[in-house]
């Protein structure tokens, strides 16, 4: 009998040792699942070869880039780990990336797509990849830094762009009309962007018209105004703390509203 119950005991602490050594295995696999960060530019057209680049934790050793829609293809280009500036955040910023070239069917609809990146290690979080609308996004073009160089655009007018590094200003030039309401929206922490962003209109001679840092809840800004006469006006773009860099992406609709 006493054998027995010796045996049971044994055996008990086994399974203690096998459960606790299995639970640390989860833990360790857990800590070295990729994670995505940002895709820049956040969106792709249908029917075309796009090419993005993911930026995350733990990509370098990617696989496969899996897209939910079994229509979209995606191809890996390059996997690499990329410096991490001092004292910044890597979950914030990303360690690693994974270029991928992607192709939408040319009948694709949706708003947006989710994929996500495996690796030996597991599979990230699904992470959204904007599907380009009309008008097609054109990108942003430096130097656009002050109202000299600003960037003109016509409306409607969707713009990918990127804070490209610390202090950076993106400026863009609109004509007005009196008693046209200008609408203009950020679309980047949503989809995973560091940016911070503050939107600022001017008028020509440089007086503030509006302001926005945050707005519904996230870190994206939005504007809505009411131009009082016809003219030129300003509307910049910057990060909230004057952070940037290649990921610090964002995509700026701005329209006229009825």
């Amino acid at each position: 009998m006493k054998s027995f119950l010796a045996l049971l005991g044994g055996l008990f602490c086994l399974a203690v040792v096998l459960s606790s050594a299995h639970s640390q295995d989860k833990k360790a696999d857990k800590k070295d699942t990729p994670r995505v960060v940002v895709a820049a530019p956040l969106g792709v057209p249908a029917g075309v070869k796009s090419k993005i680049t993911v930026r995350g934790v733990k990509l370098d050793t990617t696989t496969e880039v899996r897209f939910f829609e079994p229509k979209v293809t995606a191809k890996i280009l390059k996997k690499e780990k990329v410096p991490v500036p001092n004292q910044a955040d890597p979950n914030r910023i990303g360690d690693s990336l994974v270029e991928v070239e992607v192709q939408l069917p040319e009948e694709m609809k949706m708003a947006d797509l989710s994929f996500v990146v495996v690796t030996p290690a597991g599979e990230s979080p699904p992470h959204k990849l904007l599907v380009n609308g009309e008008p097609a996004p054109i990108a942003e073009k430096e130097p656009n830094n002050g109202f000299r160089q600003a960037q003109a655009i016509q409306l409607p007018q969707t713009i990918d762009g990127a804070i490209s590094g610390p202090q950076d200003v993106d400026v863009f030039k609109i004509d007005g009309q009196e008693g046209q309401k200008l609408v203009c929206e950020v679309v980047a922490a949503r989809y995973g962007s560091p940016l911070d962003s503050i939107l600022t209109l001017y008028d020509a001679s440089g007086r503030i018209l509006a302001v926005n840092d945050d707005h519904a809840g996230t870190a994206d800004s939005r504007l809505e105004v009411t131009l009082e006469k016809t003219g030129t006006y300003y509307l910049s773009l910057v990060d909230a703390h004057d952070q940037g860099g290649p990921q610090f992406v964002y995509r700026l609709v701005v329209e006229s509203a009825k």
